[in-house]
């Protein structure tokens, strides 16, 4: 997904994010071989090939775990996934957020609220399946949490908490 350097607001050191829970699915999300990279974007729209949308040199794994599983969450209610390695946001350009998994044990999937971003704000496509990915305006009701003595701010639906 791209979160928009105007809905973000200000320069921010994530040191994890969090997504609000929908009412269907599971309690809990478990997934092999998950990576998820943050980096910088110049555009306001995803492209169809996602590594050609990072600034140069930007793309950064910020999480990996051969197993995870998220916190155990109520519906409606926040969970937060903490990152391995911290991300340096800018707050001048767009921040791209890639998730990618091989696999999920059953039907084990956690769902999140969404809101329509507009065209191409997310891409969504099948592990190993890059020429597979297809354009989606729902984007994740998303917070990002990291360090910077800012005030707390809400833009759009994405928030911002600044600790």
């Amino acid at each position: 997904m791209v979160v928009l350097a105007s809905e973000i607001g200000d320069a921010i050191e994530i040191n994890s994010f969090s997504w609000f829970r929908g009412v269907g699915g599971e309690s809990q999300g478990s997934y092999y071989d998950l990576k998820i990279y943050m980096g910088l974007c110049s555009s306001d729209q995803l492209g169809m090939t996602y590594d050609d949308n990072y600034i140069s040199g930007s793309k950064t794994l910020v999480l990996s775990s051969a197993f995870f599983t998220t916190p155990t969450v109520n519906p409606m209610d926040w969970f937060e996934i903490t990152l391995d390695t911290p991300f340096w946001y800018n707050g001048v350009d767009n921040l791209i957020i890639e998730i990618e998994w091989s696999s999920a044990p059953g039907d084990d999937a956690l769902y999140t609220m969404h809101w329509d971003g507009g065209a191409n704000r997310c891409l969504f496509g099948r592990y190993g399946s890059a020429t597979a990915l297809y354009p989606k305006i729902e984007v994740p009701y998303l917070r990002l949490n990291g360090t910077l003595s800012l005030s707390n701010s809400t833009f759009g639906r994405i928030k911002a908490a600044f600790i």
